[in-house]
């Protein structure tokens, strides 16, 4: 009876002992992901493949990791579009400093994750202005169309989300829109003088895409 009872004593104590273990999560502390991202390089450099692909446009960007939830950057972009066939295309250069703050998501490497981005763009806009003139003279044509060349600031805001793999690539999407501060409301009449502007430059400006890069 006694060899009985003693391993029915070991599997009760053993069955007792496994319901008190409980999982352990390893939690990295920022010390801990400070010197992950030591490791794989606080430095980061994309290309734009929307704007490189589907336009005749390069957009490259630099982006340096501050710390674990902030970084800061800047993208440059330039656009190789005949003006007269993408209207929608103003912008021939821009520079675009940024400064990024993630959340929600940080990980392991640090600057990863979903992300708010304040911006400012510095640009140069091609535009097309066409005057009517109200009463032309004989042989005078009814309309003219001038092509302007201006450069003007937009601040503006934008979010996304970047992935980074243990080589250091990384894949990120994101959207955001500014507002030039020198837009004029886009039409001026001049009912006196006999003719009609049509100014159509740009109020507002896009700033996004989806973007691959690498940290060294």
């Amino acid at each position: 009876m006694r060899y009985f009872l003693f391993p029915l004593f070991i599997l009760l104590f053993t069955k007792a002992y496994g319901q008190d273990v409980q999982p352990v999560e390893v939690i990295k502390s920022d010390r801990q992901v400070t010197e992950l991202l030591d490791e794989l390089g606080n430095h980061e450099i994309k290309l734009d493949v929307i704007d490189f692909l589907t336009q005749p446009a390069l957009n490259i960007g630099y982006e340096k990791i501050n710390d674990s939830y902030s970084s800061y950057g800047a993208d440059v972009f330039f656009n190789f579009n005949d003006n007269n066939s993408s209207t929608s295309w103003s912008a021939r250069f821009s520079l675009n400093p940024f400064y990024r703050f993630y959340f929600l998501n940080k990980t392991d490497f640090g600057g990863e994750g979903y992300f708010a981005e304040i911006f400012i763009k510095f640009s140069n806009i091609e535009y097309n202005r066409e005057t009517y003139n109200n009463d032309p003279m004989p042989n005078e044509p009814y309309s003219t169309t001038e092509e302007i060349k201006v450069w003007d600031i937009a601040p503006g805001f934008g979010v996304g989300r970047k992935w980074v793999n243990k080589k250091g690539w990384t894949f990120e999407y994101m959207v955001g829109v500014g507002r030039f501060l020198f837009a004029n409301n886009g039409n001026d009449d001049c009912t006196n003088c006999g003719y009609d502007v049509n100014d159509n430059r740009p109020e507002a400006t896009f700033k996004g895409g989806i973007s691959i890069g690498k940290r060294f």
